[in-house]
């Protein structure tokens, strides 16, 4: 066993570069990209188009408070509704600010005025950020407008705020307070990176090797399967904690938890999907079958393992799928860390990923020793 271990090390480390090579390069890769693409950690510059139909100095202060904010580029002034609907047709504006006539007259006679803010919805991160920053915005105005009003009455100008804004709103932030997008999405996607690193690697070990693991009948099959899952998940692990050193340095995402426990899930996870590799490797009868079978997870698992979009909010078929799914115990947690330095469920998730990764092992042996019985005569029916 020690000594096929060895062999196996080695392959990795020296004739199967090219698997060290994946296992290091497609999650490093991930990160730093993935990190570069959303360095910004904020929408910004979002294109807007304004209606203003007052054209009076207290208009044009809440027009220039939009000006005034990262958040909105504006790129055209319209007079018209078609000339708005137009750009917001054509896409050349995501979002519209559309001020009433009468607008200045209505606050200085103290009536209700109401200001519209349209936005596209096709790209969700773009209408949630115009619906929160373009409240902030004309709160701030208000409140600024009502503050110079009641000014007018020979009162102090802290005593007029009070008056004009009797109401304010504090907000507490935690764990991630600058709501940047990095520090969301990136440890996410470097996990990812790790697992479509692991399966290239873990899904081709036993399919191209069965005639030559076949001749192999001093040593069991579990000692085998050992062999090879072994320095895929050392290597795997080590590249995560690259990844992470690599998303803190370079993208500042925080890493507020513990080491030992970043450890423990990561590689509890990696242990799991190296096993369903692993499984795959062992019952597909090419490599072409087993990448295949590989693609077709990877390309659903973030998308329903909760880490974007939360499971209570999904379906009944969605969250049936989520609790079958290795990542859905692992990428949440890994960010609570990172995050918030605690994550609830660390012992039972990684229990749970254990438990995982034990079953397919166990499957892809039972599969590897049953095919490996029948190769010798799989083998002369082909001669023949």
């Amino acid at each position: 066993m020690l000594t096929l271990l060895a062999q196996e090390a080695r392959a990795v480390l020296r004739n199967k570069g090219a698997a060290l090579l994946i296992l290091f390069g497609i999650p490093i890769v991930y990160t730093v990209l993935f990190g570069f693409l959303y360095s910004a950690n904020v929408v910004k510059n979002i294109p807007l188009v304004v209606f203003d139909q007052d054209q009076t100095s207290t208009s044009r202060t809440l027009v220039q408070a939009f000006a005034d904010s990262e958040r909105y580029s504006i790129i055209a002034q319209v007079t018209t509704q078609y000339d708005l609907d137009e750009c917001m047709k054509n896409k050349n504006a995501m979002a519209a600010l559309v001020i009433p006539e009468n607008f200045s007259r209505d606050i200085k006679l103290s009536h209700a005025t109401t200001v519209l803010m349209e936005t596209n919805a096709t790209n969700l991160m773009f209408a949630n950020n115009v619906v929160s920053t373009s409240q902030e915005i004309v709160q701030t105005v208000s409140a600024a407008i009502g503050q110079r009003l009641v000014e007018g009455l020979n009162l102090p100008p802290a005593q007029a705020l009070k008056i004009a804004a009797p109401v304010r709103l504090s907000v507490r932030v935690t764990s991630n307070p600058t709501a940047s997008y990095s520090n969301f999405v990136l440890p996410g996607l470097a996990l990812n990176g790790v697992q479509l690193a692991i399966f290239l690697v873990s899904c081709t070990l036993l399919t191209s090797e069965y005639s030559l693991l076949a001749r192999r009948r001093d040593v069991s099959a579990a000692s085998i399967l050992l062999a090879k899952l072994i320095p895929c998940w050392i290597v795997s692990v080590l590249s995560f904690l690259v990844c992470i050193g690599l998303s803190g340095s370079l993208f500042g995402v925080p890493f507020r938890g513990s080491l030992v426990q970043l450890v423990l899930i990561s590689g509890a996870f990696n242990f799991a999907i190296a096993s369903l590799g692993l499984f795959i490797s062992a019952a597909a009868p090419n490599v072409l079958s087993a990448m295949q079978n590989t693609a077709i997870y990877i390309m659903s698992a973030f998308l329903c393992c909760g880490y974007s979009w939360p499971i209570f909010a999904m379906n009944t078929a969605g969250k049936a799928y989520s609790v079958i799914l290795p990542l859905t115990y692992a990428a949440i947690p890994i960010r609570d860390i990172l995050l918030a330095a605690y994550t609830p469920e660390l012992a039972k998730n990684t229990l749970i990923l254990l438990a995982i990764g034990a079953s397919f092992f166990g499957l892809a042996i039972a599969v590897f020793s049953l095919r490996r019985k029948k190769m010798p005569a799989e083998v002369e029916e082909g001669l023949a």
